[in-house]
C-alpha cells in the first residue's frame, strides 16, 4: 500500500514537471528561441551566397571575359539620329545639342563592327570610297555647285558607318563578333580556330549566351539541357589540353575565369540559373 502511495506521488511530481514547461510562457520562449535560430541560420545563408558570389564575380574578372559584348547592353544605348538630334534640339537647348552631337559622334565611331567586316575593309568603305565617289561627281565634285548634305564623303562614310556598326546587329551578331575575338585572343596563329583553347573559349560564348537566355526565361528545359551539354563539351576539350600541356591547361583556366573543380568536378543539370 505504501508502495503504491509512493508511485503515485512520484507520477504526480513528473506531471507538474510537464506541465510548468508546458506554460504558454514557456512554449513563447521557446518558440522565441526557434525564430532567432532560424534567423541566424538565413543570415549565414545569406552570407554564404553573397561571398560565393563575390568569388565568382573576381574569377569572372577576366580581360576575355570583360571584351564580350551582350547583346542588352548595345541595345539599350540605341544610336541618336541626325533626325533625331534635330527634332529635339528646340526642347533641349543649345546647352545639350553638344553633348547629344558627342554621343552621336562617340556611339558611330565606338570601333565595333559586325564580324563579316574587318578593320581594312571598314577604312576603305567610310573613308576612301566616299571621297572618290565625290571627286568623280561632275560639277558637284568639282566644286561648281554646292553638294547635297548627303552626299558628302563625311555623311556617306557615316551613314555605310551605322549600318556594318555591332549597336544595329542583332543577337546573333553579337554572338559572332564575340566568338571573333575569341578566335583572335586564343588563337596560336593567324587564323587558328581547331586549337583546344580555342574551342573551349568558343563553348564559353555560347555558355554564357545560354545562361543570359535561361536567367529570364526559366521554363526552357530544352535550352537548359543544352547548357549542360556545352558545359560537358568544354569539360572534355579542356580535359584534352591538360593531357597535352598542363600549363597552356591552368593559363587557359584562368583567362575564361574557371576553377579546376568546375571542369573536372561532376557537372549537374540546373535547376535555374542566377
Amino acid at each position: 500500500m505504501a508502495s503504491l502511495v509512493r508511485c503515485a506521488a512520484r507520477a504526480g511530481r513528473a506531471a507538474a514537471g510537464r506541465a510548468l514547461h508546458t506554460t504558454p510562457r514557456a512554449q513563447g520562449k521557446r518558440l522565441s528561441n526557434r525564430k532567432a535560430e532560424l534567423a541566424e541560420q538565413r543570415a549565414a545563408e545569406a552570407e554564404a551566397r553573397r561571398q560565393a558570389e563575390e568569388r565568382l564575380r573576381r574569377l569572372k574578372d577576366t580581360a576575355f571575359l570583360n571584351s564580350l559584348e551582350q547583346p542588352e547592353r548595345l541595345f539599350s544605348t540605341t544610336q541618336i539620329t541626325e533626325q533625331d538630334k534635330a527634332a529635339s534640339l528646340s526642347a533641349t537647348g543649345p546647352a545639350a545639342a553638344q553633348d547629344d552631337a558627342q554621343a552621336v559622334r562617340r556611339e558611330a565611331r565606338s570601333g565595333k563592327f559586325l564580324s563579316s567586316v574587318d578593320a581594312e575593309e571598314m577604312r576603305m568603305v567610310t573613308e576612301a570610297a566616299p571621297r572618290a565617289a565625290a571627286g568623280a561627281g561632275g560639277l558637284f565634285g568639282a566644286g561648281i555647285l554646292p553638294s547635297p548634305a548627303e552626299n558628302r564623303p563625311e555623311v556617306q562614310g557615316d551613314i555605310v558607318r551605322r549600318v556594318v556598326a555591332l549597336e544595329n546587329a542583332n543577337a546573333k551578331g553579337v554572338v559572332h563578333y564575340n566568338i571573333r575575338r575569341a578566335v583572335e585572343t586564343f588563337g596560336r596563329a593567324a587564323g587558328d580556330s581547331g586549337s583546344p583553347e580555342v574551342q573551349a573559349a568558343v563553348w564559353t560564348v555560347r555558355i554564357n549566351q545560354l545562361e543570359d537566355h535561361l536567367r529570364i526565361n526559366r521554363k526552357d528545359h530544352q535550352n537548359r539541357r543544352a547548357y549542360t551539354k556545352l558545359l560537358h563539351k568544354r569539360a572534355k576539350m579542356l580535359k584534352y589540353l591538360k593531357r597535352e600541356s598542363l600549363e597552356r591547361y591552368y593559363l587557359c583556366l584562368k583567362q575564361l575565369g574557371l576553377t579546376k573543380d568546375m571542369v573536372e568536378g561532376e557537372i549537374l543539370q540546373p535547376k535555374r540559373i542566377e
